[in-house]
């Protein structure tokens, strides 16, 4: 049996039992989605109008569209993200933040839209693509022309370990995004609790910068992990937090031995959660299990990126190689 369904806006037919988010993308509607077994949240959406079977995934007037079947005429409304698309542009900027962690600046040709939270393809001529999350400048600012990526520094890794070596100053690159479907819901207005490892710290630091900059009144609170406080690189960000009143935010250590952080992993110190709250988290796949489990277990929305190791890395030969170049990384290489 068919069926009309208006998807943001967009009249479209359908056939009863299908799921939603079949259903939209036969008419070529993508409805953001991920796991697509309805344990992530990302493809929760609104039905101010109409009749859907809810497959148990009701919450208020919101359906998990991968799980929630068409079972009448209805409407439905999500947040869209940005259309993927290319551009070109070159290194601008390598910064130090800490040992192991080096900002990327990326000067753009045509400015990139993209949504809090996502992530882009990057592509240093000579090397192979890899995907990293679009963050801010640690003082918050942010050009249109430039795009702010953070990255781990690994010994064996193919391209961190060339950053400041044979990629410098003025390095070509591909950009191609944006990617990934945990973004800033601006339509979500309950508490809203961010939590990241290591460099997970990038993405985070976008939401909690956008949330932050739009005046929002959400209650917001950080979680960000780290190894030992020497890992610790993310300080003038959450001071430019604290000046705009957003101080809920601790830094869990796993190695604790002064006692200034919280010891353990973020995961062990997350606030109460509830059917209202949106939870993000970004870092290793272990975290993120772990925390969406904990806001699966309280039915609240969980938004996830986790970080996984790259395929591409250094050999032997290469690893040597590396080792006895000449280092030109100073400290902060200016624009």
């Amino acid at each position: 049996m068919q069926h009309t369904l208006n998807i943001n806006g967009k009249t479209v037919s359908a056939t009863s039992q299908e799921t939603l988010v079949d259903a939209a993308l036969t008419a070529g509607i993508l409805i953001p989605h991920d796991c697509a077994t309805g344990q992530c949240e990302t493809c929760r959406v609104r039905i101010p109008w109409g009749n859907v079977d809810d497959a148990g995934t009701a919450y208020g007037d919101t359906v998990l569209a991968c799980q929630a079947k068409v079972a009448g005429d209805a409407t439905l409304t999500f947040e869209t993200a940005p259309i993927v698309g290319k551009t070109n542009g070159f290194v601008e900027e390598l910064n130090e933040l800490s040992n192991d962690v080096l900002e990327l600046v990326i000067r753009v040709k045509e400015p990139m839209r993209y949504r809090p939270g996502q992530y882009a393809k990057l592509t240093l001529d000579g090397y192979p693509a890899r995907e990293y999350s679009y963050s801010a400048r640690m003082d918050g600012t942010e050009a249109p022309d430039q795009l702010v990526f953070q990255i781990k520094r690994l010994k064996s890794g193919e391209i961190s370990s060339a950053l400041g070596n044979s990629i410098r100053i003025g390095h070509k690159a591909q950009i191609s995004g944006p990617f990934g479907s945990a973004f800033l819901r601006v339509q979500e207005t309950g508490p809203l609790v961010l939590t990241c490892s290591g460099t997970g710290f990038a993405p985070i630091w976008s939401l909690a910068r956008a949330v932050t900059l739009a005046n929002d009144n959400r209650p917001l609170t950080i979680i960000a992990g780290i190894r030992t406080p020497q890992d610790l690189y993310m300080e003038n960000a959450l001071g430019w937090l604290k000046d705009h009143k957003r101080d809920q935010f601790t830094i869990v250590s796993r190695a604790n031995p002064d006692g200034l952080f919280k010891h353990g992993t973020p995961d062990m110190h997350l606030p109460d959660l509830n059917d209202d709250t949106s939870v993000h988290v970004a870092g290793g796949p272990e975290l993120v299990e772990r925390v969406r489990e904990k806001a699966l277990l309280a039915q609240a929305r969980c938004y996830s990126d986790p970080f996984t190791p790259s395929a591409n890395v250094l050999g032997w030969s290469g690893r040597v190689k590396r080792l006895f170049s000449p280092k030109r990384m100073p400290k902060r290489v200016p624009a």
